[in-house]
This record gives structure tokens, C-alpha cells and sequence, in this order.
């Protein structure tokens, strides 16, 4: 009997840890993982706006006073008006950048666009992007009365967008690259 005991006594521990290991019966449902909702898009904590129509008042040739508010790195909700003799130019399909001709009135097609601020010494050349990927990008030629004469049809440009502004020192000169944002960079949208 005391050999019985001793092997059922060796079998029992084993028996146990293979309930634990193998129940009987079908294999539990896996349990589908919780899904988070899904995180808003973070709020920018900073963005510059600006809103400025050159040619501003000149100062001895030095940049205009109404663009002081681009800073490198900050995303710039901008809204720029280009009034005569101010003319843009448009990049070209070869990558050139040649002066914008005439105004259709209305918005302008273009990949990038450079722009005269009045003062040799600030240049901006602006990406626009895609419609798709960048909504608040828009470059238009728009019809203004006040402006129309012998010589103008009454065009004044505007350049609308959220950008990330770049500094690149040329000789004399800035220029302020400006890369296309998603507009919730700039605050619009959600």
C-alpha cells in the first residue's frame, strides 16, 4: 500500500500542473484588445500671423518693417498682398522662375512662387504644395479698381498659406525659404 501511496503521491503533482497547463475543453475565445480612441491632433503651441501688403512704406532700401515678424523654425499663418510694381514670379516646368505676365483673376496654378518684397535685401520664395496635402496654400491674381489705369487691368497678387519659415543668407540679402504646413499648424481646421 505504501507503494501505491508513493506513486500516486509522484502522479498527483504532475496531474495538477497539466490541468493547469491543458484544461479540458475548446481553447478560450481570444480576448480582442481594447482600442484607444484615437489622440486629436496636437494643438500648435505657437504660430505667427501676418498680414501685410507691400510695397510697404521704403526705409532706405532695408527690408520691409511689416515681414520683422517671420521667425526661423515658427510656423507663419500668412496672408501677403503684392500690389503694383510688385510682381511675382511663378517656377517654371524646367525649375525656372519666370515673372508672372498676366493675372486671369483669379486663383493662379503654381508649384512656387518668389516673391518681390519692395527692398533687395529680403527676398521669399514660397513652396505652395499640393490642394490635397496643404488646403490653406493659394496663390491668386485678384481684381482690384483702384488699381486699374492705361497700364493695369486693376491686378493686385495675393499670397495666403500656414509655412514654415527658413533663413538663408545670400550675399546682401535673406531669404526666407517657405515650406508648406498642414493647416493645423497654423490653427485652422481641427
Amino acid at each position: 500500500m505504501r507503494r501505491v501511496f508513493a506513486v500516486i503521491s509522484a502522479i498527483l503533482p504532475a496531474v495538477a500542473v497539466a490541468c493547469v497547463y491543458a484544461p479540458e475543453g475548446p481553447p478560450p475565445e481570444p480576448v480582442a484588445a481594447l482600442a484607444a480612441p484615437a489622440a486629436p491632433a496636437p494643438v500648435p503651441t505657437r504660430f505667427v500671423t501676418l498680414t501685410a501688403t507691400l510695397p510697404h512704406a521704403p526705409s532706405e532700401g532695408l527690408p520691409p518693417s511689416v515681414l520683422d515678424p517671420i521667425e526661423e523654425g515658427t510656423p507663419l499663418l500668412l496672408d501677403l498682398t503684392l500690389m503694383p510694381p510688385l510682381t511675382p514670379s511663378l517656377r517654371q516646368s524646367d525649375g525656372k522662375y519666370a515673372l508672372a505676365e498676366t493675372c486671369d483673376f483669379g486663383v493662379v496654378e503654381a508649384g512656387a512662387v518668389s516673391l518681390p518684397t519692395g527692398s533687395y535685401h529680403m527676398l521669399i520664395n514660397a513652396e505652395l504644395g499640393t490642394p490635397a496635402a496643404n488646403p490653406a496654400s493659394l496663390l491668386s491674381c485678384e481684381y482690384d479698381a483702384s488699381l486699374m489705369n492705361e497700364d493695369s487691368p486693376g491686378a493686385r497678387w495675393r499670397l495666403r498659406g500656414c509655412f514654415l519659415p527658413q533663413s538663408v543668407s545670400i550675399p546682401t540679402a535673406t531669404l526666407w525659404a517657405l515650406s508648406p504646413l498642414p493647416a493645423s499648424a497654423c490653427g485652422i481646421g481641427n
